[in-house]
């Protein structure tokens, strides 16, 4: 099967072929693990953080390979955190869904993965207005399996707490970053700063965490992360895998969809987010109908992860709204990466989620997670 092109998952960003050979530390790993070699066949690579190639083996193995790319201290933590979700995730009751690992090079930051076919992500779904209220439930569900993992102490050597939301350096923005960014940024950055208000917030809800029960939590969970085939349900990108508040990952997915329904608000075929004028009248007509279209995923989803067993009190879901709120914000800034100016829509679906995480409780039936006693 040498050279055979392999079949890639819909809706994932354009693979690129690799004109180069697979390098020789690659080669090795998967001579290790038995899975033949990538010299003779087609290899592709995705466009993202980490170095990565896909292809067929010589014996027939479908792979994905992936080598995390960053500092050696800081990738080391996210190696660890993928094979320590690997650890838990095979002792569970159950499988948990996800790509299937096999196998890994500490040194290298190397891992191996069984290549999915013919899949399609839940951000390609999404986009495509294909995502349902089942799959959504679907999605419930499954993160309640993993907020239900059971671990001891040992499984998490150390305090690994959550990066974000930054508020240390949402104080004092660090040199090196200021140096290296943007203009759109800056900007962004200087917003957030000068927001006393919303500084104590997410003080707030940092503090939170270190209060309640935590579980294992996926850390980093965006709709590009659930990825779908004809007959099988996955979750995928473990490095942000660590103990924490499981309102943290509900909150993510909440603010995924509120997120898209705000950018949807210019839906004509000429506007997009970064040019539509509108009027304040069109504004609030398509917000309001975008929010009716999704509110529904999030209502299904958390009956989902009720079903499920996740923790459903009115703690979880306010501290979800807050979380929410903190994803919109979140992905404002994210967005000052890939333009060099903030666009109206983003700054207003980032004011949405200012007002989210500052008024949670009165804003939980707004995002879909039902009423609050």
């Amino acid at each position: 099967m040498a050279g055979e092109k392999i079949k890639y998952p819909q809706g994932r960003p354009s693979a690129s072929a690799v004109d180069s050979p697979v390098g020789a530390s690659v080669e090795q790993l998967l001579g290790q693990l038995r899975l033949g070699s990538l010299s003779a066949s087609e290899v592709y690579s995705y466009p993202g953080r980490n170095e990565n190639w896909s292809g067929i083996t010589d014996t027939g193995d479908s792979v994905f390979v992936k080598r995390l790319k960053g500092s050696p201290e800081e990738s080391l933590k996210r190696y660890r955190r993928i094979v320590a979700f690997e650890r838990l995730a095979k002792g569970g009751a159950r499988p948990f869904p996800r790509p299937e690992f096999l196998g890994g090079d500490e040194e290298r930051r190397l891992l191996v993965f069984r290549m999915l076919d013919d899949i399609r992500s839940g951000s390609e779904l999404a986009a495509e207005k294909e995502f349902t209220e089942s799959m959504s439930a679907q999605a419930g569900r499954t993160l309640a399996a993993l907020h239900r993992l059971p671990f001891r102490d040992e499984d998490f050597p150390g305090p690994d707490p959550h990066p974000f939301p930054p508020v240390d350096d949402l104080r004092s923005l660090p040199l090196e970053m200021y140096v290296h960014a943007t203009g759109a940024f800056v900007q962004a950055w200087g917003l957030l700063q000068r927001d006393s208000a919303l500084l104590e917030g997410l003080e707030r809800l940092r503090a939170t965490e270190a209060e309640v029960a935590r579980v294992p939590v996926h850390g980093d969970l965006r709709l590009d992360q659930f990825l779908l085939t004809d007959t099988a349900f996955y979750v995928n990108d473990w490095e942000e895998f660590r103990l924490g508040d499981p309102a943290r990952d509900v909150g993510a997915y909440v603010g995924e969809w509120l997120h898209r329904a705000v950018l949807r608000i210019p839906a004509q075929e000429t506007d997009d987010a970064f040019s539509a004028v509108l009027t304040h009248e069109e504004v609030v007509a398509r917000g309001s109908e975008e929010l009716t279209r999704v509110l529904p995923l999030v209502s299904a989803f958390h009956r989902g992860y009720r079903e499920g067993g996740g923790p459903d009190d009115d703690g979880l879901v306010v501290r979800a709204t807050s979380y929410a709120g903190w994803h919109l914000i979140d992905r404002l800034i994210a967005s000052t990466r890939e333009s060099g100016r903030l666009s109206a829509i983003v700054r207003a679906a980032a004011g949405i989620g200012r007002t989210a995480l500052l008024d949670p409780r009165s804003f939980v039936s707004t995002v879909g997670l039902g009423e609050v006693s």
